[in-house]
């Protein structure tokens, strides 16, 4: 019978179900004691059996010894020792409920009612009591179910009396009523434990789960903290180059040169605005990172700003054989105009790039009060699973091989951090190999508002300048060429200047030279700053003296520090036309005023 051969469950479940038993183990033993005692007096007073008494100390001695000599089985409730333990532990049940039985068959009397009564009393609550104890482990709780029941039953049988009929049918009913509902109970501890554990090895994944995410959360900040750090770094040191050989294509295109030197020239100015599209950009995305874009929003109309876009991008989409179509439109918006150019130049310029045949449509609709813009190609599409990834930095679709003449990945990355600057979205719907459109909403405004042409120049175009004849210049950069360069710069714009390499220089100089304008190099010797210097520079000459500082970092905690710090901000490679916009700008506000054209001397320090 399967009930009677019940078998112990695995280490780890075994070892669980006797920690249960273990807990009240110590509380069973000690009932069970004090009721063997409590039966020996009874069968003394009342039975005329005195010999109870010693059954009632080798009951006791039972519990004790098993209550104290688990202590002797170390780590007894560990997989590898529960076991043991639960043999043990069924052996002394089954030693205790012998008994139990042998009070039963020694001194049950049924002649004597009060006899029965009392033995089946007790014997029926330590069954009771051990269901309630040993049931978590079957085979323990069945090794004191069987020796405490079967004499109970063996004594009605001898009898032979067919009064106590009930009592022969009873007892089996009783013991097998015992092991189904300890079998039910054992099912039940069990399932409580597999699930226990469930659930301790679901927290632990939790927990696996959370240090890998924290884990992961710090390895992105390192990530992210050292591509802030390599654009600073890289972006500075390939800035410095391209900055001084932008001062000296400038400077070279002012003198006389023949048709050939010309067009040699002309190479080189457009390898170098290559150069400076690519750094420009990380210079964009660092800018977007750090936080530090102010939109200044105005009114303006949209259409001139459609037709210089048209005019640079059309030509590269003719190169590779693609149409480029602007539909005319009469909106006028308000937001800020460099803002929501850059963001259509770099949405064309990704959709030149992805398009094969076919083309690029620009165009504007206006819809529930705004304007929306709109750019559509019937370029390579954008698979659903990408269309959020697309907008990551350094994600590009298509570039496995990551060759630079694709791009770097930054262009939607700015697209959508500006966005958020003017408080917009950018939407995008694609069907792969049919092409995808771009679309933010603007703002409306009145037409009445007479709005400013956003699109004032062009580029490549020089427009007629503010004179800088007689400017008195302090020039601080630690690098030769540059200040070679932006001497002859400054020297074709006839302004006098004094160019030095280190914040001591440029003190030492004012003894002699009271400069208008300052430009200033962000990296000094000696770990000083353009800005540290400027402040210097300012309390000696007891004025505020107009500065431009020209930086080649993009580090965010560094551009932030640099607009805070009261100057005009420039980055490396500089474009001279950018220069003197911003020269000029400070120098309306300082009150200055050109002199009459003379000779402009030149001096070079260091």
């Amino acid at each position: 019978m399967v009930l009677l051969v019940p078998r112990y469950d695995e280490p780890r479940l075994l070892a669980a179900e006797m920690e249960l038993i273990d807990q009240s183990f110590g509380i069973a033993m000690l009932g069970c004691a004090l009721a063997g005692f409590i039966l020996a007096l009874g069968l003394s007073i009342g039975g005329g059996h005195p010999g109870a008494f010693p059954w009632a100390v080798a009951l006791a001695a039972a519990c004790a010894l098993g209550h104290f000599g688990r202590r002797a089985i170390a780590e007894r409730l560990s997989e590898a020792r529960a076991g043991l333990y639960a043999r043990g532990m069924t052996a002394l049940l089954t030693v205790i409920g012998g008994l139990w039985g042998l009070a039963a068959w020694l001194y049950m009397d049924v002649h004597s009612p009060a006899t029965v009564i009392c033995i089946l009393s007790l014997i029926a609550g330590m069954s009771a009591a051990a269901l309630a104890v040993f049931s978590p482990c079957l085979p323990v709780a069945v090794g004191f179910f069987v020796p405490a029941i079967v004499p109970v039953w063996a004594v009605f049988i001898a009898t032979g009396d067919s009064a106590y009929l009930a009592m022969f049918l009873g007892a089996p009913l009783y013991l097998a009523v015992l092991m189904v509902f300890a079998r039910n109970y054992a099912r039940v501890a069990r399932h409580a434990i597999a699930l226990r554990f469930a659930n301790v090895e679901l927290i632990a994944r939790l927990r696996e789960q959370t240090a890998r995410a924290e884990s992961a959360q710090h390895e992105a900040e390192e990530a992210n903290r050292a591509k802030s750090v390599f654009l600073a770094s890289a972006g500075h040191d390939l800035r410095q180059p391209l900055h001084a050989l932008g001062l000296f294509v400038v400077t070279l295109g002012r003198s006389e040169l023949s048709d050939k030197q010309r067009q040699l020239l002309a190479h080189i100015e457009a390898a170098a605005g290559a150069a400076r599209e690519m750094l420009n950009t990380l210079l964009d995305f660092s800018k977007v990172d750090a936080g530090v874009i102010t939109p200044q929003p105005r009114a303006f109309r949209l259409q001139p700003m459609l037709y210089k876009l048209e005019n640079e991008f059309a030509p590269q989409a003719d190169a590779r054989g693609l149409f480029y179509r602007t539909r005319d439109t009469t909106t006028t918006v308000f937001a800020d105009p460099n803002l929501v150019e850059l963001i259509l130049r770099n949405l064309i310029a990704n959709a030149i790039r992805y398009t094969n045949q076919g083309g690029v449509l620009v165009a504007c609709r206006q819809r529930r009060g705004c304007a929306v813009l709109e750019v559509w190609d019937t370029g390579v599409g954008i698979p659903i699973t990408q269309r959020r990834a697309i907008f990551r930095e350094f994600h590009q679709l298509g570039n496995p091989e990551r060759d630079q003449r694709k791009g770097l990945g930054l262009g939607l990355a700015i697209v959508e951090g500006l966005a958020r600057t003017i408080s917009t979205r950018v939407l995008l719907n694609s069907r792969p190999g049919r092409g995808s459109v771009f679309r933010f909403a603007l703002p409306l405004t009145s037409q009445a508002a007479q709005p400013a042409d956003a699109s004032a120049g062009t580029p490549g175009t020089m427009p007629s300048r503010p004179s800088l004849h007689g400017l008195r210049v302090l020039v601080l950069d630690d690098d030769p060429e540059i200040r070679t360069a932006m001497t002859a710069l400054l020297q074709s714009w006839q302004s006098v200047c004094v160019a030095v390499e280190s914040e001591s220089e440029a003190l030492a100089a004012l003894a002699d030279f009271t400069p208008d304008l300052l430009l200033a190099d962000y990296r000094l010797r000696g770990e000083r700053t353009g800005q540290e210097a400027m402040e210097a520079i300012r309390e000696r000459l007891g004025r505020v003296i107009p500065t431009v500082i020209i930086t080649g970092d993009t580090a965010p905690d560094r551009l932030r520090n640099v607009h805070a710090g009261g100057a005009a901000l420039l980055h490396k490679p500089v474009v001279a036309q950018h220069l003197h916009t911003a020269m000029t700008a400070l120098l309306s506000e300082s009150g200055w005023r050109p002199e009459i054209p003379r000779a402009a001397g030149m001096r070079m320090h260091g």
